[in-house]
Order: C-alpha cells, then sequence, then structure tokens
C-alpha cells in the first residue's frame, strides 16, 4: 500500500488526540511566553530555543517530508526505516522531555530508525524531505542533545489550517474531478488529493464520493460524524471530504467536536478544550446506548465492566468540566482520558466470538529471541490465534536457506544472520496456543534496484512487461511501480520456489503454508501487461503459433493468451497443494487474494474460484482494502457466495490506515455479519497501542479457536457455545421457544464428538442446518439482533461440519 505524504511541510496529519496521559502539554504561562506556539500548531521547542513544526502524532507511516511524534500509542517502536533520523525523549512533565539519543543518517550511529519508544517518552521521527523541502533530520542532528531538555507545545489545543480544492464541484467547476477516459466525474465529483466542500446549497443529499477518502459532517460549526464515503449532508451544516493526504489531513485533524470554520476557500480546524469535552459527552453517551443494546438483546457481555469504565469515565468528565473555565488545557485531558474510558466501555460492549479465526500479517524486524517473545507477548494479549510470518520476502528468506545458497542467492536476510527467528516464532507462538503459518512472496522478489538478490543471480527469471521488451536487465512495473517479479511460466523459477517451499515445510513445524503475490503483476493497461520473456514468448508461440507479443485486446488469439497466463498461476497452485500433501499433509495451504474474482482474474490471471472449486486451498484470506464497514462487508459477502464452505477470514487494513479503533472493529464485525469464518488485520508492524486495547478489551476479549485445524472440533465447540448463551438468555428469550435449537444443538454436539463416524457428522450437519431454520422463526419473541446473530453462527458451524 502507498504510504500517504503530507499535505505540505506545516500541516499537522495525526492523530494528535493520542498522547500520553498529562505529560505532553507545558503550563500556561510557560506557552504565553514563547512566540513560536502562538500559531498553535504542534511544535518542539530546543534548550537553545530553536523550534520545528511537529507535522504529525502517532501516524500510520512516516511519509516523506514529515517530523512525527511516537507516542506509546503507536506501539512498542516507530518501525521506521534506515534513512531518516530520530531522537528518543523520556517525559519529565508539563511538557518537558529529557532526550535519551540522537541518531540520523548522518550519523555513524546504530539507530537512524525503528527505535524503541518509552514507555514513559516519546520519539521525534524525521524522514528524508520531499524535493526542496526542509530536511528536519538535520533539524535533529545539529539542534538536539542527549542530555538536553526540549519542550512539546500544543499537542493538545491547536490550529490547522488548509486550502479548499472546491465547493459542491461539478465537472464544468472542477475539472481535476473529471475522470479523463470517460468523460465524467469520479464519484461526488471529487479527484484525487483534492479537498472539498459539501453543502445544501448544491441540492445533493449526499456528497457520493466513494470509500477511497474520508469525511467529515459538521453542524453547529462542530465535527459531529467521521466516515469513508457517501455522507448525508447536513440542511444546517456541510461535509468536507478528502482524497489521499487530504483525507489523512481530516483524518488526523478533524476529532469529534473540532470547531470548524470556511473563510472562502481557507478551511480552519479549532481543537478546543470544547472539543474534547463534546468528544466524551458523546462517548459516553455512545457506551450506554451500546450496552443498553446488547443487554437487550442478550448478548454476552461483562455489565460490571461495561459499568466500571463508564463509571471512571462520568468521573472524568465532570473534573473537566470544572476545570474547562480557567484550565483549558487540564480539562482538554481530563475529557480526552474520560473519552478512552468510556471507548473502553463501548469495546466491552461488542460481540466477541469462542470459535473464530484471528488472522495477523507480522513482518519479521525482530533480531534476537526476546524481542520475538515480547511481539508474541502483544500479539497473544491482544486475542490473535493466527500468525502470518512473512518468511519469504524482498527475496530472502529469514531463515537460514540451504535452496536459496545452491542458487546463488544470499541465504538469509542480513540483518537476521546468526541465528534462526523462524524456528523462535514457531516455538513461542505455539507455547501461547497461536497458530504460526509460512507468509511467502511468492512471484514478486523486492523493490531493490536491480531487482534484489533473486534478480541479481538470476536476470534470466525476470517477468517482463510489454513496454520493457528489448531492454536490458530486469525492470520494474508500471503499475506496482518499484516492484520487481519473477516470470511465473519459467520452469527454473518454479523450481526453485517449490523447492523453498519444500525446504520449510520440511524443515520447520509451520502449521500452514500461506501463498501471497500468487499472480502475475497488474497487466492493465495494454502495454503495462505481464510477462513477455523469452521463455514465455517463445512457448505459447510453439503452442499455438503465434508470438504473444504480436498480439492485442482486438486480435483473436488474445483471450487464449490471457488463459494461458491464468493458466501458469493455476497450475503452480496445484504443484504446491501436491507437495504440502506429500511432504505435510497435515499443514494447511492458503492464499491472500483479490476479494472480486472478476478483478483479480482480469489484471492479475489469479483464477482463486478455480482454486477453490478444485479444493486446491484449506482457506483463503479475501483482501478487502475499503476503508468503511460497509465495504469489507460487502466484499466478503460476494467472496462467500462464491467460495461456499471453504473458510474465509477477510483481510481488512485497519492497522495500516491508522483506522480509529472503533472503525476497526466496526470492519471486523461488518465482516463476520457477512459470514467470514473470521477476520485477518493488516498488519502487526502499524497496529497501535489503541488498537490493541480496542481488540483485547472488545472483539478478541474472548479465547477463540482456529475453524481450520479441525473442523469437526470447531464446530462442536461452537454449537456448545451457542447452546449455553441460549440458556443465559432467558431475560429476552423464553426458554420455551429456544427449546428445540437448544434440543438440536445438544443432539449435534453429540453426533460431532471424537471418533463418531462420518454419517454422525453428516447428521450433526442436518441437526445446524433445521437449528437455523428453527432460530429463523422465532418471530417477535426473541430480539431480531439475537435472531440474526444465532442463525448466523448456526449456518456457520453447519459449514464446519460438513467440512469434517
Amino acid at each position: 500500500m502507498p504510504s500517504p505524504t503530507p499535505l505540505r511541510r506545516t500541516a499537522v496529519t495525526g492523530a494528535a488526540g493520542a498522547v500520553l496521559l498529562g505529560l505532553l502539554t507545558a503550563p500556561a504561562a510557560a506557552r504565553a511566553t514563547e512566540p513560536a506556539t502562538t500559531t498553535g500548531q504542534p511544535t518542539v521547542v530546543t534548550a537553545d530555543g530553536d523550534t520545528a513544526v511537529i507535522d504529525a502524532i502517532d501516524p500510520s507511516s512516516r511519509a516523506a517530508g514529515m517530523l512525527a511524534l511516537f507516542t506509546p500509542d503507536a506501539g512498542a517502536e516507530t518501525r521506521t526505516n534506515a534513512f531518516g533520523g530520530e531522537a528518543v525523549l523520556r517525559a519529565l512533565g508539563g511538557g518537558s522531555y529529557q532526550v535519551l539519543s540522537v541518531c540520523t543518517v548522518f550519523d555513524a550511529c546504530a539507530k537512524p530508525g525503528n527505535n524503541a519508544i518509552p514507555a514513559d517518552g516519546a520519539v521525534l521521527s524525521a524522514s528524508p524531505p520531499e524535493t526542496g523541502g526542509t530536511d528536519d533530520r538535520r533539524f535533529l542532528r545539529d539542534q538536539l542533545r542527549a542530555g538536553e531538555t526540549v519542550q512539546l507545545r500544543n499537542l493538545l489545543i491547536r490550529r490547522a489550517t488548509s486550502t479548499l480544492s472546491a465547493t459542491d464541484p461539478t465537472a464544468a467547476d472542477n475539472p481535476d474531478g473529471v475522470d479523463p477516459a470517460k468523460g465524467q466525474c469520479f464519484p461526488g465529483c471529487r479527484g484525487a488529493e483534492q479537498l472539498i466542500a459539501y453543502t445544501p446549497a448544491a441540492g445533493r443529499e449526499k456528497t457520493g464520493t466513494n470509500d477511497y477518502g474520508f469525511e467529515v459532517t459538521v453542524r453547529d460549526g462542530r465535527v459531529v460524524a467521521r466516515q469513508g464515503g457517501d455522507s448525508a449532508i447536513p440542511a444546517d451544516g456541510f461535509v468536507l471530504s478528502g482524497h489521499g493526504t487530504r483525507g489523512s489531513w481530516l483524518d488526523g485533524n478533524a476529532p469529534l467536536g473540532a470547531k470548524v470554520t470556511l473563510d472562502g476557500n481557507t478551511v480552519t480546524v479549532d481543537v478546543d478544550a470544547q472539543s474534547y469535552l463534546l468528544g466524551a459527552e458523546r462517548a459516553v453517551a455512545a457506551a450506554r446506548a451500546a450496552k443498553g443494546a446488547a443487554v437487550a438483546s442478550c448478548l454476552d457481555i461483562d455489565p460490571d465492566a461495561v459499568d466500571a469504565a463508564l463509571a471512571d469515565a462520568a468521573r472524568l468528565l465532570e473534573q473537566a468540566r470544572a476545570a474547562a473555565t480557567d484550565q483549558p488545557e487540564r480539562a482538554a485531558e481530563l475529557a480526552r482520558d474520560a473519552t478512552r474510558r468510556a471507548d473502553v466501555a463501548g469495546y466491552r460492549t461488542r460481540e466477541s466470538r469462542p470459535v473464530e479465526g484471528r488472522g495477523l500479517w507480522v513482518r519479521p524486524i525482530e533480531t534476537s529471541p526476546e524481542q520475538i517473545r515480547a511481539s508474541l507477548d502483544r500479539i497473544e494479549t491482544a486475542g490473535f490465534n493466527m500468525v502470518f510470518l512473512e518468511t519469504v520476502w524482498g527475496g530472502y528468506t529469514i531463515y537460514p536457506s540451504a535452496v536459496a545458497e545452491r542458487a546463488g542467492i544470499p541465504a538469509q536476510r542480513p540483518e537476521m544472520r546468526g541465528f534462526d527467528p523462524l524456528k523462535v516464532w514457531i516455538d513461542e507462538a505455539h507455547a501461547r496456543g497461536i497458530e504460526l503459518h509460512a507468509w511467502t512472496h511468492t512471484f514478486f522478489v523486492g523493490i531493490e534496484s536491480g531487482g534484489g538478490p533473486v534478480l541479481r543471480a538470476h536476470p534470466e527469471w525476470a517477468a517482463v512487461e510489454r513496454e520493457d521488451v528489448g531492454k536490458t536487465g530486469p525492470q520494474p512495473s508500471r503499475m506496482e511501480p518499484g516492484y520487481f517479479w519473477v516470470d511465473a511460466a519459467i520452469p527454473a523459477v518454479r523450481q526453485h520456489v517449490l523447492a523453498t517451499y519444500d525446504e520449510i515445510l520440511r524443515g520447520y513445524d509451520v502449521d500452514g503454508l500461506h501463498l501471497d503475490y500468487i499472480r502475475y503483476p497488474v497487466s492493465l493497461p495494454y502495454g503495462a501487461d505481464f510477462s513477455y520473456s523469452a521463455y514465455s514468448r517463445q512457448t505459447f508461440e510453439a503452442e499455438h503459433g503465434v508470438d504473444p507479443y504480436t498480439l492485442n485486446p482486438d486480435s483473436p488469439q488474445w483471450p487464449t493468451w490471457n488463459a494461458w497466463r491464468e493458466k501458469q498461476i493455476t497450475t503452480f497452485v496445484d504443484q504446491v497443494r501436491q507437495l504440502q500433501r506429500r511432504v505435510a499433509a497435515d499443514r494447511k495451504l492458503s492464499a491472500a487474494v483479490f476479494a472480486d474474482p472478476t478483478d483479480g482474474l482480469a489484471k492479475k490471471f489469479q483464477n482463486w474460484a478455480a482454486w477453490v472449486d478444485a479444493g486446491t486451498l484449506d482457506f483463503l484470506t479475501g483482501m478487502s482494502f475499503g476503508t468503511s464497514a460497509g465495504s469489507v462487508g460487502h466484499d466478503t459477502a460476494v467472496m462467500r457466495e462464491r467460495v461456499g464452505d471453504v473458510p474465509l477470514y477477510t483481510a481488512t487494513y485497519g492497522p495500516l490506515r491508522g483506522s480509529a479503533p472503533d472503525l476497526m472493529l466496526d470492519q471486523v464485525q461488518a465482516v463476520n455479519d457477512a459470514d467470514s469464518d473470521g477476520a485477518a488485520l493488516f498488519a502487526y508492524n502499524q497496529l497501535n497501542a489503541r488498537q490493541q486495547e480496542a481488540l483485547r478489551e472488545g472483539t478478541f476479549r474472548t479465547r477463540s479457536v482456529v475453524p481450520h485445524a479441525d473442523h469437526r472440533a470447531a464446530a462442536r465447540s461452537g454449537a456448545a457455545a451457542l447452546r449455553a448463551s441460549l440458556e443465559r438468555a432467558t431475560g429476552c428469550a423464553p426458554a420455551d421457544v429456544t427449546a428445540e435449537v437448544r434440543a438440536r444443538l445438544t443432539t449435534a454436539q453429540r453426533l460431532l464428538a471424537d471418533g463418531r463416524p462420518a454419517p454422525a457428522v453428516d447428521a450433526a450437519a442436518a441437526q445446524l442446518d433445521k437449528a437455523a431454520a428453527a432460530a429463523a422463526g422465532w418471530g417477535a419473541a426473541v430480539p431480531a439482533e439475537l435472531t440474526r446473530r444465532t442463525v448466523r453462527d448456526l449456518r456457520m458451524y453447519a459449514r464446519w461440519a460438513d467440512l469434517a
């Protein structure tokens, strides 16, 4: 996924409310004497009085030209690259920090990036500048020194400004909002990197935008709602809508309660004490409403735990109101903390299923067993039961590979030499009851210049884009800039990848093999399509009598060429399946695939639907890139209809995008409600502390069983849990109404016992289907939400029984 870039050097693009309790604000008197802070922008003030504007606080990624502040809310480490610079700070109180260390790319030091974030501090992190921009790496190097004290100002009460691209745009007055290929407006007539205001004057009911941006609704001058797209336009307000980095700007600077003013094409967002008070009041009200709904539908929650968090929130909110007049900074702190406790109360009202997949992709940057154990402790605490560990990526293996060495490729990632991280990850994951699947980049071999270690050793393996035919040496993809690929059709490529998989399956106790980039590079539009290597051209011509390089989409044999490319991927997946069954029949084979099967096949020749029909995979993770709950739910429903009974764990991208915890949980809920067997999150390396808290307190608080490991046991456990839940639900579901469903669940449990013959398991599936039909007929005697959950889960357990 592309990294967001800052709108301009002085814009604040991070979630500036995510800061340490009571540590990041300076006393009011000190602020009044510092001219550098009168703009209201978050600022670092050095011991010598020099200043720099902080562009982002806890951003999902550190973009070019950014000076970011990472707090413990961002996670354990900054997870930045080695091309910037960082200063590690320890909080002293009152906005003062002691500089513990400074390291930049210009220095002979060990950590210009990816520093640990102190639990009682923060890290200032600078990226390389944009062309002509300020190089904040030099500011860190020249102005900050270990042992000195710096001040961080304006991190709570602050101001941000930006410029509108258009108001109520049309094709006539906003040409950048028009798709040149079609001559029609993009959704909402909002173009790339635009910030738009939608007002009632245009007569629209909704903005009409798509899901690839961010919007806030403003009423009475304050932000009252935040969402992804297609927002309703209030009669007494307006909607601000941003695409790309403009959406990131809105997300980071316009929290609930923020004051927003429009003056011509200038947008000003003020976050004041009242913003925090309004935000806290809404959070408390939302949590109370969520508790009421959960209790009314007999959802399994702990009401006392919800009430405890709400009591904390109410106490803090009352203190904030008392401080609002004379101590606005203190009031903001207290109201912010009240919001967080109310959020926790809300998380505790969420559904947490006892049997489901909870996956997490992990890029291992840990270079010691101790670091691996610490990461897995956090993963376990957050409630995950599956890890997809990036084992082959960038052309390297993370373990010492004899296969790579024989091929003339470095045997292991350089930073991991000296120990075997894969073995440690497996052992430590299993000790915590977490599955470990080896996540592999199948045909994508990295972004290093020249194609990375694989193509440096074997340039003849390169996939060749049509426009690069005749060029010397491997070339990166145009549509996936900087990405180098090997040609899936070349026998030596296939043999090498298969040998690597054989090495992993024979040498390591992984729970499965997870195929990513199991496709061609993006091959639309014509001219940017792959692969026209000498081998592919010669082989296709030998089989079909024509050089594919001479074809175009209007050629009669173009569909044949497309089918040939699709066949290379599908037959390779077949070969991997045969290998897995031969050498490790007890392991699982899975793949990360594009949610829309038509899109995956048309652009990348990835025909995962055929793989499902052939029984080639044990489960799928469908990648849903949407930014709203509705979009990922839709993608899941499309996939579920196509995959049938095969377990499906929809991939959502809240951590990567830095989504608000509630939105991340909403997406997981939408995935589950659309009949997924669980959800998988991308990725651990971006999962921040507040998101971890939301999972731990909310959706993943109940320990859960992985369905695909043992379908029979999963269906049996699910049936037992649902029966027990219905027995506790007499407050809203009379026992006589649920009696038939509970009886059939008891029968299904018995039929699913270990050792029972296949006909018994088939009978259990039938019992679960009949129970679902009975539950669907409960009618008004049972709350509709409880009925919906019950029917959903019964059908899921029946699918698993069918697979047992």
